[in-house]
């Protein structure tokens, strides 16, 4: 099949590397998420470009988390979200582009395969994709989460859960709303069905305000769950 098809990078044309749609000169220049809080990925300001290598390493907490810490235990980004990686991100969501799931679901279990010489690091039972409202899954024909937390689930060799919560409000878009509407936008849009395991992650594509993955990650542990974790793709500076 790679004889017939061979892997060609989305960004530049170029063949590929490694049996991925990607070169290594665009692979270097993607936005790796470099230095960030150790609790919720803000990427801090750096005036050096960020390495897959400094994106491994510890980092403080920001303000925020010191002050007032996210419901969620750690969250591991791997990219922030900028250019050219944005890019592909927009053409999954909301161009129906599934090729490039394979290649982001790989990029992100890289980066959480790396995450896993931590001497904290503790697998969950199971990965829960942000659910979307059936009216709006309807409408697009796929959770790119969903699609996503398989790609990494199978690299990972853990389950992939995505009946254990539902979404129960059509919300607005949160992309279109300002950070104090997003908090009131997405208030009790979620609802967890049944029991859940004591150790979970939340897997989303991009976290911008962390709203959203803050909500479910509430209603997980008030359902039971003793530590979610939440995995994306990238993290909004």
């Amino acid at each position: 099949m790679a004889l017939l098809y061979p892997p060609t990078c989305v960004l530049c044309g170029a063949p590929g590397e490694a049996g991925r749609d990607l070169c290594a000169g665009c692979h270097a220049d993607l936005p790796f998420i470099g230095a960030h809080c150790a609790r919720c990925a803000q990427p801090f300001p750096t005036p050096a470009a960020p390495t897959l290598a400094s994106a491994r390493r510890a980092d403080p907490l920001c303000g925020r988390c010191q002050q007032a810490p996210p419901p969620f235990a750690r969250c591991t980004a791997a990219f922030r979200y900028e250019a050219p990686l944005s890019s592909l991100v927009v053409d999954i969501k909301f161009r129906a582009k599934l090729n490039l799931i394979r290649l982001l679901g790989a990029l992100l279990a890289d980066a959480l395969s790396a995450e896993r010489a931590r001497a904290d690091w503790q697998a969950p039972a199971a990965i829960v994709p942000v659910p979307l409202h059936p009216r709006r899954l309807r409408t697009r024909g796929y959770n790119q989460a969903l699609e996503l937390a398989r790609v990494v689930g199978r690299r990972l060799a853990i389950p992939v859960d995505h009946r254990c919560c539902r979404r129960t409000r059509a919300t607005q878009a949160q992309t279109e709303l300002d950070e104090r509407l997003r908090l009131t936008n997405i208030r009790d849009a979620f609802e967890v069905m049944g029991p859940v395991p004591r150790h979970l992650a939340i897997l989303d594509d991009v976290v911008t305000t962390g709203a959203t993955v803050s909500e479910l990650a509430w209603m997980l542990t008030q359902a039971g769950c003793e530590r979610v974790d939440v995995w994306a793709l990238a993290r909004t500076p």
